[in-house]
């Protein structure tokens, strides 16, 4: 996952080898070059080895230093090459191995850095439960900058008071709806909006209230979204805030219906959108198919 526009997505990826583990490693050497001194010195001087054991001495000595530095540093290391998180305005993006998710911000616990047995600093990410998801090892002074930055980031980001939810909260949410019944409702609020606003009745909807939700990173990223797709639905949307508004730092969800209305291709293209493509629901990357 690389760093973005907008998007908290510092590199995580090892930039140098942990003290310790090194350690450990150059202390098994030196005690396997103390065993090498004494079996040379009992096979050349005390004659108590045969010379045929000087053979093996290299052998020891490499394959003492090797395994441990193995098990201290290659473990980890593939681990943190394995794991990618990034911050945007909704939540984290997470990748673990083979496993994508999306946490928004009321579903994450805290964010600690806490060092291994092996004494590698490790950022650990938790859900709301505590339950650590991701444990990934920050191999060299780089990363671990980087990994303290989002660290503080994620913790000061999640301890934001949630906003209220707006007076049209309940017309913009999904309510457990299909996506495609979802966006037929928004659709049909745009127009009710349009109809009346041209007769000068009043709308059902505010406009200056959508807008205001949209910029506001404190709602939730499903009436965000919502309030977008209603926004471009309408006959002259407001490309340029809306481009302002809706960057590649936005939550998944946002990115996706923007890209699905009617405008929205101007402000998510395709790329952008198959960025985001992982952290969807099977239903939400099918209407991207579907789309085109």
């Amino acid at each position: 996952m690389s760093p973005r526009k907008g998007l908290f997505a510092p590199s995580l990826r090892p930039s140098g080898l942990p003290v310790n583990p090194v350690k450990r490693a150059l202390t098994v050497g030196v005690a396997s070059a103390g065993l090498t001194a004494y079996v040379v010195w009992g096979s050349v001087v005390q004659r108590s080895f045969e010379w045929v054991d000087l053979y093996l001495i290299p052998l020891v000595f490499v394959g003492a230093t090797l395994l441990t530095a193995a098990i201290g540093l290659v473990g980890p290391f593939l681990r943190a090459l394995r794991v990618a998180v990034a911050l945007d305005e909704g939540g984290l993006r997470c990748e673990v191995e083979e496993y994508v998710a999306y946490y928004p911000w009321v579903l994450l616990g805290p964010a600690t850095i806490e060092p291994d047995w092996r004494g590698i600093p490790t950022l650990i990410l938790t859900n709301e439960s505590g339950r650590p998801f991701a444990h990934v090892p920050l191999l060299g002074k780089g990363a671990e900058a980087n990994g303290t930055a989002l660290a503080r980031s994620h913790e000061r980001r999640r301890k934001e008071p949630i906003a209220p939810a707006p007076s049209v909260a309940r017309a913009l949410a999904r309510q457990g709806r299909p996506l495609s019944a979802w966006l037929e409702a928004l659709a049909a609020l745009a127009a009710a909006w349009d109809k009346r606003a041209g007769y000068r009745e009043q709308a059902p909807i505010d406009l200056s209230e959508l807008t205001s939700l949209v910029v506001d990173l404190g709602q939730t990223a499903e009436h965000r979204a919502a309030a977008a797709y209603v926004l471009l639905s309408q006959r002259s949307p407001d490309l340029d805030f809306l481009k302002e508004a809706v960057t590649e730092a936005a939550p998944p969800l946002v990115q996706l219906l923007v890209h699905l209305s009617p405008a929205g291709k101007a402000i998510v293209s395709r790329e952008s959108i198959d960025e985001v493509r992982p952290f969807l629901e099977t239903d939400e990357t099918a209407a991207i198919d579907g789309a085109g």
